[in-house]
């Protein structure tokens, strides 16, 4: 299937705005990681208790969840809509559910920062940089 040259450059825009997103992701994470190895961030001294830490890592759950469904969310351009009408409806999905992918690992690890329960917030960014790769933008998810 030949793609138009505003389908192609859709594409390759959305695509410098995921990379954006999963890099920004994945350097929070190396600092915080760092922060919390080193002991220059030391959480203790803030004195939250453990469980929040759980608490953060659910509320990236739900919105990790939540990202999944974007596409459900926002209706589709009906039968014989034009190119335009898809690839609005495409870059509507797919920034906001990048958003709230990162924003879930962005709350894991505030959590972990705040309770230093890293394992747990380390696995929340796992995740949502594991749903990051199926959601990165393609021309089939536009159903042109």
């Amino acid at each position: 299937m030949r793609q138009s040259e505003e389908v192609q450059a859709h594409l390759r825009q959305l695509s410098i705005i995921c990379f954006a997103v999963f890099s920004g992701v994945v350097i929070f994470t190396v600092v915080v990681w760092y922060l919390l190895a080193s002991g220059d961030f030391p959480p203790e001294d803030l004195d939250f208790p453990s469980w929040m830490g759980s608490m953060f890592n659910a509320v990236a759950l739900v919105a990790l969840v939540k990202a999944h469904f974007i596409p459900r969310l926002f209706g589709k351009p009906g039968p014989g809509a034009p190119e335009t009408a898809w690839m609005a409806w495409h870059k509507k999905t797919i920034i906001v559910g990048f958003a709230l992918r990162e924003g879930a690992a962005f709350v894991a690890l505030v959590g972990a920062m705040l309770t230093g329960q890293l394992v747990g917030a380390i696995i929340m960014v796992g995740l949502a940089i594991i749903s990051m790769i199926p959601a990165w933008p393609r021309v089939e998810q536009m159903q042109l």
